[in-house]
């Protein structure tokens, strides 16, 4: 009688082709015990264990700089690589860099360091000389390296969450070479100023090879002090920019700060100009969170003092917060003359960082606001968006004013109060319903979505952070 063979072991008599292509299913834990049946499966399954790492103490960092120097190839397994750490936890980071350079296969790519604006600049030191190792990296990367002995060939997408040795706003100038990464699709900065154009890319800004030839399609600048004309330069590299989102750093205007911004907020009409220079074609997506106040003496009409977004005629989506978007209408009853504004192709709107709760700045909880009137969706060729499909309204809160309270009457009963929250979404579905009639005829779908902020942060939003929820309160279909 012949003994079969275990099932188990006729594994090891398929291809490696179909081997590799099961193991690509399995989890970490079950990678790891494959490893250890036999060396063959140890060779095909070990590169799955580095496609995707995660760092987030300076021992994990420690501990992956010494494997990588065990075997120098496992740096081209990674795909994507996460380095962020609580603040006084990065003993051990510093071994990191030169392996990152080694990751030529790396394509998703996020380094944080914490937010310590608040601590005093000789505690930053060793962050801010962790960032000089990226930078170097950065530049040998970029197009003006030759193809063959570039870093990082293959990065799509990048985050940069990093801090400044004395202000809390760094200079964009230091790592500005990412921007003429030629396959990078994804560029996330925050608390970054763009600096003053003599200052930026000085070498690269009219080099015909450069200019209009990078990949880059999303741009995320989140709490950024921006100069128009330097965000001109950083716009002129991309060869066709499809989504850009800005928010300035108007929390570091306070009495409080390092005086960090140098530009302030930026003028509406030369703000605009400097994205339409490269971008009118090509962008699809813009959403803006702006610090600009139009001074009183200021007509709404007078040039420059409001945002004219009339040529981005390839713009389907725009996003404007609460703030921004009285750069696009007027307070007062509508003057029906938004379509001098607003992108003639827009079909989705977005207002997003409406106030709703009882803990300031958010006031308005006893009433349900909507920052446009109803006329933008019944009346949209007058308004210029006749192609309006979806009108967004995005309400924030702190996610403890969402919890109950209690309190102790006089004589001596707990009852709980009234949750403002709740009071404040419930007086909204009602308004909701008794427009929807008006949307539905109108063929616009009024969505309303809730945010729920965690407590005690501020963006940008680290990797280990709490961060926003939302969801959405309420959805209508149009007819």
């Amino acid at each position: 009688m012949i003994a079969q063979t275990p099932t188990a072991l006729l594994l090891l008599q398929l291809p490696d082709e179909v081997l590799i292509n099961i193991f690509s299913f399995f989890d970490f834990r079950t990678l790891c015990n494959i490893t250890y049946v036999c060396k063959h499966f140890d060779d095909l399954a070990e590169p799955f264990l580095y496609h995707t790492i995660r760092v987030t103490s300076g021992s994990q960092g420690s501990a992956l700089s010494a494997s990588l120097h065990a075997n120098p190839r496992r740096a081209t397994w990674i795909r994507s690589l996460l380095v962020s750490t609580k603040f006084g936890d990065d003993d051990g980071l510093s071994t990191l860099p030169p392996y990152l350079a080694l990751m030529r296969n790396l394509q998703t790519l996020r380094l944080e360091t914490p937010d310590c604006n608040t601590r005093f600049p000789d505690e930053r030191v060793s962050w801010v000389n962790l960032q000089d190792q990226y930078e170097r990296i950065f530049e040998a990367a970029s197009a003006v390296v030759p193809h063959g002995e570039r870093a990082l060939p293959h990065l799509q997408h990048c985050t940069l969450h990093f801090v400044d040795a004395q202000k809390e706003i760094y200079s964009m100038t230091k790592y500005a070479m990412l921007f003429l990464h030629p396959r990078l699709k994804s560029l996330t900065m925050s608390c970054a100023s763009t600096d003053f154009p003599d200052r930026l890319l000085i070498q690269f800004q009219d080099d015909e090879t450069l200019v209009g030839t990078t990949d880059l399609e999303h741009l995320h600048l989140e709490e950024c002090d921006i100069y128009s004309p330097s965000l001109a330069v950083l716009l002129s590299f991309p060869r066709a920019l499809k989504s850009l989102k800005i928010s300035e750093g108007i929390r570091y205007d306070g009495m409080f700060t390092r005086s960090s911004r140098m530009h302030g907020n930026v003028s509406p009409g030369s703000f605009v100009d400097a994205i339409a220079k490269h971008c009118t074609g090509s962008l699809e997506h813009l959403s803006l969170s702006l610090g600009y106040s139009r001074p009183s003496h200021q007509s709404f009409n007078h040039p420059g003092q409001h945002l004219n977004l009339s040529k981005f005629y390839a713009m389907k989506q725009l996003d404007l917060d609460v703030r921004t978007v009285n750069l696009v209408r007027v307070r007062a009853l509508c003057d029906h003359a938004t379509w001098r504004r607003l992108p003639p192709n827009l079909e989705t709107l977005k207002v997003f960082g409406i106030p709703l709760g009882d803990r300031p700045p958010f006031h308005a909880r006893r009433r349900v606001w909507f920052p446009f009137d109803t006329c933008i969706a019944t009346d949209k060729v007058r308004h210029g968006v006749r192609l309006l499909k979806t009108l967004v309204y995005s309400y924030e809160y702190y996610r403890e004013d969402d919890e109950a309270r209690l309190s102790v009457s006089d004589d001596g009963d707990t009852e709980e109060q009234v949750n403002q929250v709740l009071l404040a979404q419930r007086l909204m579905v009602e308004k909701c319903k008794e427009l929807q009639p008006v949307f539905k005829k109108a063929a616009v779908r009024l969505e309303v979505e809730m945010v729920a902020l965690p407590n005690g942060f501020i963006p940008p939003y680290l990797y280990t952070e709490d961060t926003p929820r939302s969801f959405t309160l309420w959805q209508s279909a149009p007819r």
